[in-house]
């Protein structure tokens, strides 16, 4: 019996990697930068978000994920500074409520209406310090989208699920991992719920450093 799990939880494993696609829906529309404090942020709009992959993984239970890299460049497109930032998207299955999760702190929305309102008009996200921005130079912000049905260390921990070696449980879970049902893990793997991994990259208008406006609030 054991080996017919491991040889199934390999079959899913390789099944995923060669239905890698990009989630059409999910678009970046336009990057502005301020600033706040010390402190370069960018106010970002996108569509699409989260797509139906996404919603898929995180209805059956599981964690899905949007990376967002982000840069501030110079008149020669050198990187001066940047910043990575990970959205951990859920679906609580008891509470029937949506969460983002990002650097510790997280938002809980309660329909997926205002989940889709938020992913698309997300403001303040930090790039890079303010000091690194001279008055009379001219820059830009470059913004690039990943998109992961399922969040990577989430897909790590499903192939130990259905491979059988599931991880100690780490203290505090509850029991909402563990009502995620095989039988839709597996038909998701089949499916292709594995991450979107072709980015997206989209770039702000130049701007001069002593006209950064600050961020509305």
């Amino acid at each position: 019996m054991r080996r017919a799990v491991v040889c199934l939880g390999l079959m899913c494993c390789c099944v995923v990697a060669p239905s890698l696609a990009a989630d059409p829906t999910a678009r970046l529309l336009q990057a502005t930068p301020s600033r706040t404090g010390d402190l370069v942020v960018c106010h970002l709009k996108t569509d699409g978000l989260p797509g139906a992959k996404q919603l898929q993984s995180m209805r059956s239970g599981l964690v899905s994920a949007v990376e967002l890299k982000m840069a501030l460049v110079g008149e020669n497109d050198e990187i001066l500074g940047g910043r990575s930032l990970s959205l951990r998207m859920a679906f609580d299955l008891w509470e029937e409520v949506f969460s983002v999760r990002t650097d510790g702190r997280e938002r809980r929305f309660n329909s997926l209406a205002d989940l889709q309102t938020y992913l698309a008009d997300l403001q303040g996200l930090p790039v890079a310090n303010a000091a690194l921005v001279d008055a009379d130079k001219r820059y830009r912000l470059r913004v690039g989208l990943v998109v992961h049905a399922i969040a990577p260390d989430e897909q790590r921990r499903v192939e130990d699920v259905i491979a059988g070696e599931q991880r100690p449980r780490r203290e505090g879970q509850d029991q909402q991992e563990a009502s995620v049902s095989m039988g839709r893990l597996i038909r998701m793997f089949y499916k292709g719920g594995g991450d979107d991994q072709d980015g997206q990259e989209l770039a702000s208008i130049w701007f001069i450093g002593k006209e950064l406006p600050d961020e509305a609030h």
